[in-house]
Formats: structure tokens, C-alpha cells, sequence
């Protein structure tokens, strides 16, 4: 079934989620990086305090990853993203005038609770809804979102804050929030198919698709839970947050310290490699095993911090970390959430992602304030990059052990 215009609405439904995440998301997340030295410059704060901010609001995003989850459920994609999308455009408004520390992290709580809302819990459930076998290719779509919304947004800011200062930044990506993302969600987001009478990818399935796919029982929260394919799901997505929320907060100020002079653009570049990652991916994993794409990507990560950790002073070799990690971050969150649902069933997607998102922003904190703290001792991200090294070769070796998790529901293995 198509719509009247003869596009599956769906597709549709991706683009205005990839809007979402564009500028929604990209607007108060990615850019954080930009602002840690103007704000330790204008009021002397460290670099351990301005990233206490980032770390309230990863751990209050991940405390309410799992109650948007259960809101996603309830109320449908549509009003939580509408929520979420005032509250964070606010938020960002609001930080245009921060003055002292308890300001800052207020707002950064409020921030978190926009973000957690207009974010990846509610965009990665739709997109579940809308599609079937398409799932890959739409998910990587609208993570592509994600990552060219990084590379533009932290690449407006940087050259924003430059000519008129980190103040008016803020303001700047608080108006787009609420002058684009709001009229996207009103007019373009239905949170199923259902609603305008079509079917997911907009093919019916035929009788005997139909009947497999009732053998495979979504898992609820608790049984997923008790299985071990579940709980190393939920530590490898840990260890990637613990690596992205270090690299989001500091990764400016790690490449300058390699001799880097355009480090706001080597940031830019990464997020901007991040989308081939997530285009490429998304599309193989409708036709290759999501586990081995995953191990693919953490093979990346290794390659990556290799490189700039052998650089030795050649700044070239910082190369190697843009596109190898750029390519590990864009392919491991669009892999994630697709390896959750074919593993998990999507009858309790939104609740499973929620609790994903919990491990998720745990490790953004962690990432953080490691970094900072790494710095603030020795003056240099060189032991923090040996940790995230590690961390990518852990991370390596639980996805392997990653098994089919049992489920007396279920009938036929997935592969």
C-alpha cells in the first residue's frame, strides 16, 4: 500500500525523523565540545566542572531513556518528541544566559530531559514501527541524520561562537530547535502505520511471512533480562558511550593538543565520516549478519585509536582516528538498536531501547568526566586514549560471546 502520492508514507516518516535527530538532537549533544574552552575561558571554571554538566545530563537522560520508553508506549512517538523538542529548544535558549555554575547545570538538567524525549528512544521505535525487512536501510537513514547533524552543527557553532560568542550559539540552536523541529514533528511524524491505514514497508506480508513472524514473540523487559545475549548487549553499548561521551566532550580539545589547528573541523570531519558509516551499514544489514557488522565496527574503533596513539608526532596519522572512528561510531548506533530488535522482537522495542539508553548515557558519563579528569592530572589525553583502546578490544571480545537468547516463545532461530 502507498500513500496517494505513490511513496510508502514511511519514507516520509524517515525524513522527518532524520529532521528530528538533524537538529533536534544534534543541536544540544554534539555541540557540547564547542563550548568547554569558551566557557572555561569566560568564567574559569575547569574542564572537570564544565563536564560535570554533560554528566548530570547523560545520567538524567539515561534515567529517563526507559521512562520515555514506557511514555513512547503509552502516549506514541508524536507527543513525546513534540515534549521533548519544546523543552530542549528552551533549554538552549536558556543556557545564552548562564552566569554562574548552578545555572549551567540546571539548565543541563532541563536539556536532559528535552534531549531524552526528542532523541534516539522514540526515533529508533518508529522507525521499528514503519518498517520490516526496509528496517536496516531506514534506521541507517535516519542515523544519518545523527551524524551529518553533528558534523554541520558543531561545525555552525564553532564559526557562530568565533564571530559572536558562545552566548549567542546557544541562542542560535535553541531558535532552529523550535522553529524547524517543532513544525516537523506537528505535521509530518504518525506514530504507525496503522493510523493512516497501510502496513509496515507498505507491502502486506504474505500468509506464510505472517505466520513466522508470529513464532517470534517479542521479549518483555524482565525476559530479556534473564537472558545473557541481553545484559552483553546492554555492556557493549556501556563501553561505546563510555568512548563517544569522552570524545564528545573533549575531542576539540584532544585534537589541538596533537598539534591540530583546525580541531573543530577534524571533529566535523569525524561526525561527517560517521554518515557513510551509518548509510553503509544500515544498508548491509538487511543482507548481512548484524553481529558481524557489529564486530566489524569495533574492529574500527581499534584501528582508529591505534592510529593516533603511534602518531608520534605526525599529525596525519591523526587521519587514521577521523575516518576509522567516524566510521565505528556512525556503523555501532545504527547496528544497535537493529541487532536489539531482530534479536528481541520489536513488540517491546520502545521499552528494551529505553533500558539500552540507560547503559547508553551511564557511559556518556563515565566517558566524560574520565577524560577530564585524565587531563586535568596529566595535562594530556594520551592515557585516555590508551583506556578507550582497551575499552574497544573488551568491547571486541563480549560481542563475540553474544549469543541467540532463548525464548520459549520462539520456534524458528533467527540468523
Amino acid at each position: 500500500m502507498q500513500s496517494k502520492d505513490g511513496i510508502f508514507y514511511g519514507w516520509w516518516i524517515t525524513a522527518g525523523t532524520f529532521v528530528v535527530l538533524f537538529v533536534g538532537l544534534c543541536s544540544g549533544f554534539y555541540t557540547l565540545s564547542v563550548f568547554l574552552e569558551p566557557l572555561e575561558k569566560t568564567f574559569g571554571w575547569t574542564r572537570t566542572q564544565i563536564s560535570l554538566g554533560f554528566t548530570i545530563a547523560a545520567v538524567l537522560v539515561g534515567l529517563f531513556s526507559p521512562l520515555v520508553g514506557v511514555a513512547v508506549a503509552r502516549f506514541g512517538v508524536k507527543k513525546v518528541q513534540l515534549f521533548g523538542a519544546v523543552v530542549a529548544g528552551a533549554a538552549l535558549i536558556l543556557a545564552s544566559f548562564i552566569q554562574t555554575l548552578w545555572q549551567y547545570y540546571t539548565i543541563y538538567i532541563l536539556m536532559a530531559v528535552g534531549l531524552a524525549s526528542v532523541g534516539l528512544v522514540p526515533s529508533q521505535t518508529i522507525i521499528s514501527h514503519w518498517f520490516d525487512k526496509r528496517r536496516g536501510t531506514a534506521m541507517g537513514l535516519i542515523m544519518v541524520g545523527v551524524g551529518l547533524g553533528g558534523m554541520v552543527m558543531v561545525f555552525l557553532a564553532t564559526k557562530i561562537s568565533v564571530v559572536y560568542g558562545w552566548r549567542s550559539t546557544y541562542l542560535l540552536l535553541g531558535g532552529l530547535v523550535l522553529g524547524i523541529v517543532v513544525p516537523v514533528i506537528l505535521i509530518i511524524i504518525k506514530n504507525k502505520p496503522e493510523e493512516l491505514g497501510l502496513v509496515p514497508d507498505g507491502i502486506a506480508a504474505s500468509k506464510s511471512e505472517a505466520s513466522a513472524s508470529q513464532k517470534l514473540k517479542g521479549f518483555t523487559v524482565k525476559e530479556a533480562f534473564m537472558t545473557l545475549p541481553f545484559n552483553l548487549t546492554c555492556l557493549i553499548m556501556a563501553l561505546f558511550s563510555i568512548i563517544l561521551g569522552g570524545l564528545t566532550m573533549h575531542a576539540i580539545a584532544l585534537f589541538r593538543s596533537y598539534g591540530v589547528e583546525q580541531a573543530g573541523m577534524m571533529w566535523s570531519l569525524t561526525l561527517g565520516a560517521s554518515v557513510l558509516g551509518r548509510i553503509t551499514f544500515g544498508y548491509l544489514s538487511d543482507k548481512i549478519s548484524k553481529k558481524s557488522l557489529i564486530l566489524v565496527s569495533w574492529l574500527f574503533h581499534i584501528i582508529g585509536f591505534g592510529c593516533i596513539i603511534i602518531s608520534a608526532g605526525m599529525s596525519w596519522f591523526v587521519w587514521g582516528l577521523v575516518i576509522f572512528y567516524g566510521l565505528a561510531l556512525g556503523s555501532f548506533v545504527t547496528l544497535l538498536p537493529l541487532f536489539l530488535g531482530e534479536r528481541f522482537g520489536v513488540e517491546h522495542f520502545s521499552k528494551l531501547i529505553g533500558i539500552i539508553g540507560l547503559c547508553q548515557v551511564i557511559g556518556l558519563a563515565v566517558g566524560s568526566v574520565l577524560l577530564g579528569k585524565i587531563f586535568d592530572a596529566t595535562k594530556s589525553y594520551a592515557n585516555a586514549l590508551t583506556i578507550m583502546l582497551v575499552l574497544s578490544i573488551v568491547a571486541l571480545v563480549v560481542t563475540v560471546c553474544i549469543g541467540q537468547p532463548r525464548h520459549k516463545s520462539v520456534t524458528t532461530p533467527v540468523t
